[in-house]
C-alpha cells in the first residue's frame, strides 16, 4: 500500500530493522533511510551533500530532490516534502540512466572551495575566542 507521509525518526546510527512509514534520519553520517513508499519494502538510502540529497528541517522534513528507484522493480518516483509523500509517475529506465550519468558527473566534479569568512567575522570568532578562554581560566 502506498505510503502519504514518513514520520521522521532522528537517530545517531540507522537501524538494520526499518519501520515502513518512518524516515529515519542520521546527522552523523548525513544520511536517511527509509522503507520504499509503494509498501515493496526496499530500502532507500539517501546520503546529505551538495550533489545528493538536501535535508531541510522546520518542524517537517523535507528532501531535495525526487526520490526515485529506477534500479527496483516498483520502479516508484516521489517527493518527500514537509512528512508528505508527493507521487509522481514511476520513472523510466531512460530517466533512470540519465539521472546515473549526471550523478556520476557531479560526484567526479571537485568540490567549491570553502569561501573565506569576512573581516567581521574573524574578528568576532577572535573576540568569541578569548572571552571562552578567559572564562575557563577563571573555572579552572
Amino acid at each position: 500500500m502506498k505510503a502519504t507521509s514518513l514520520t521522521p525518526v532522528f537517530t545517531d546510527s540507522i537501524l538494520a530493522d526499518l519501520e515502513p512509514g518512518n524516515l529515519y534520519i542520521s546527522m552523523p553520517y548525513e544520511t536517511a533511510v527509509h522503507l520504499c513508499a509503494c509498501g515493496c519494502g526496499v530500502k532507500v538510502v539517501t546520503p546529505f551533500a551538495p550533489h545528493d540529497w538536501v535535508l531541510i528541517f522546520d518542524g517537517t522534513v523535507t528532501l531535495n530532490h525526487s526520490v526515485g528507484n529506477g534500479q527496483q522493480p516498483c520502479r516508484s518516483h516521489y517527493f518527500i516534502r514537509r512528512d508528505r509523500i508527493e507521487w509522481l509517475t514511476p520513472i523510466s529506465r531512460r530517466a533512470t540512466h540519465v539521472a546515473s550519468v549526471r550523478d556520476r558527473a557531479a560526484h567526479a566534479q571537485p568540490a567549491a572551495p570553502p569561501v573565506a569568512k569576512r573581516w567581521w567575522r574573524r574578528a568576532w570568532d577572535r573576540i568569541h575566542r578569548a572571552n571562552r578562554n578567559v572564562e575557563e581560566a577563571h573555572r579552572g
